[in-house]
């Protein structure tokens, strides 16, 4: 599904709306709402520090593996404000857990505190790949920073797969392999 908003074009993949569909359907935890809801907070903190640089973006793209915001003419900012732009979402995440810890919410404060923790993981597209991607590219060649990021990469997924695989089962342990899956394929496809 596409639409223009605000002179953005959205794109929502249907496959996205089944998943998020039937997450919220089976959802046991009734945390289900918050998760979407710290997902969209993430999002919403890296859109909120574009806006106060005056960039507006030129594409978001929903997906079941997150949003990709496309900046119009896709340039890079110096890199200073360039991680600002990829903290932003972890540290809205982080804010919040505080803050729903703080107002005796804990399993609200859980669920922004792994979101953003997670996001600043050194892996493939979240927010600490892209971190560790601006700062290697400032202190090594383009090809010795390729292959330490893939390196992190390969090493942040192998622990995650340990995890996933003392977990126990269930949708958990598959969502968590799936998922890292996908980072590591966009860490050695990036």
């Amino acid at each position: 599904m596409y639409f223009k908003l605000r002179g953005t074009q959205v794109a929502v993949s249907p496959v996205l709306l089944a998943a998020l569909g039937l997450f919220l359907l089976w959802d046991r935890t009734g945390l289900g709402g918050q998760m979407v809801l710290a997902a969209a907070l993430h999002e919403l903190g890296h859109l909120l520090v574009m806006a106060a640089w005056g960039e507006a973006p030129a594409e978001l793209s929903f997906h079941c593996f997150g949003v990709r915001i496309t900046r119009a003419g896709g340039r890079l900012l110096p890199w200073r404000r360039e991680a600002l732009l990829y903290a932003a979402g972890p540290a809205v995440n982080l804010l919040f857990a505080a803050a729903a810890w703080g107002w005796g919410r804990p399993g609200t404060a859980a669920v922004h505190l792994v979101l953003g923790v997670f996001n600043l993981l050194p892996a493939g597209a979240l927010d600490g790949g892209r971190l560790l991607a601006l700062l290697l590219d400032r202190r090594l060649s383009p090809g010795a920073s390729r292959r330490a990021q893939r390196v992190l990469c390969a090493l942040t997924a192998a622990g995650l797969l340990s995890a996933a695989f003392f977990a126990g089962s269930g949708p958990g342990r598959a969502s968590l392999t799936v998922t890292t899956l996908y980072l590591l394929w966009t860490g050695w496809r990036e």
